[in-house]
């Protein structure tokens, strides 16, 4: 059985900007290219993962404002099958996000973020869902412990592993950079029952009280690395939702961002363009 999800998190507008080099105070230089597109990582996660045979939901805010409306347009064209939408008293999220000749990239976020305002009360999740919190925040506490409750999978941010409150989770999923140097994952597998790390061009890293597994990044020609961390994510999700073991969910998501970072997009690509890159047989 295929596990549904809810994926809850920002959505915004990203104004990308493609420069030679990153600029040095006092310089001026011209960008070679500047596109708008969606963002949020939350939303690149249920974007990607939709693509999939996963049922795919998403919880997120947007502002009343020309953005809202072009990201609201966005989600209901998409083949997210349910989107739950919390209107907010300020602007839908916006970044400006540097590319430079190197494919990396700095995120500079253009409005007051209002995560900590989004609440999950009216989620209709039930046993056995998978429930994602792709960017945690201690306000989150209560509806963690409501998944639990419902037993519901759950799956948190990297950050929760030092919020002490997180008493238990059964996935940490996200980007060893999210947490402060010198945290050892190992030490916390007493609150968590996984933890899923992502590390760049080192890879990824998996723990659990059984195991640990170590899963290579792909060498492959980057272009842009603004959706590689969401891409992983969303991969481990569909492994996850299809109930495949953690080495399968380690080589399926580090494939999606390996083809993430070959196009010019926050959102992850389709899954059919990766299963045709890599040969995936999976019926996902």
């Amino acid at each position: 059985m295929v596990k549904r999800v809810w994926v809850q998190g920002p959505i915004a507008i990203d104004t990308v900007v493609y420069l030679e080099k990153f600029p040095t105070p006092g310089t001026f230089m011209n960008s070679t290219k500047t596109v708008e597109r969606t963002g949020g990582t939350s939303a690149n996660v249920a974007l990607g993962l939709s693509t999939t045979k996963v049922e795919t939901n998403f919880v997120g805010y947007l502002g009343d404002d020309e953005n809202g409306k072009k990201l609201r347009k966005v989600l209901d064209e998409s083949q997210i099958r349910k989107s739950i939408i919390t209107e907010i008293d300020g602007p839908t999220s916006h970044a400006l996000i540097l590319v430079d000749d190197k494919a990396e990239r700095t995120i500079i976020s253009m409005t007051t973020p209002y995560l900590r305002e989004l609440r999950m009360d009216n989620v209709p999740f039930s046993e056995p869902d998978i429930v994602a919190f792709i960017l945690w925040r201690e306000e989150f506490i209560g509806d963690l412990q409501r998944a639990e409750k419902s037993g519901c999978l759950t799956v948190v941010g990297a950050a929760a592993l030092v919020d002490a409150n997180v008493l238990h989770a059964n996935l940490v999923l996200g980007s060893i950079s999210d947490i402060p140097s010198g945290i050892n994952p190992e030490n916390h597998l007493d609150r968590f029952d996984e933890i899923v790390l992502t590390d760049g061009l080192n890879g990824a890293h998996y723990f659990s009280k059984q195991k640990k597994l170590h899963q290579s990044a792909f060498s492959v020609q980057a272009v842009d690395v603004t959706g590689a961390g969401d891409a992983f994510i969303c991969g481990y999700l569909t492994g996850l939702a299809n109930q495949l073991d953690p080495d399968t969910c380690l080589l399926l998501a580090s494939q999606w961002a390996a083809s993430s970072v070959q196009v010019n997009s926050s959102i992850p690509p389709a899954f059919e363009l990766v299963r045709k890159e890599w040969g995936i047989e999976l019926p996902l």
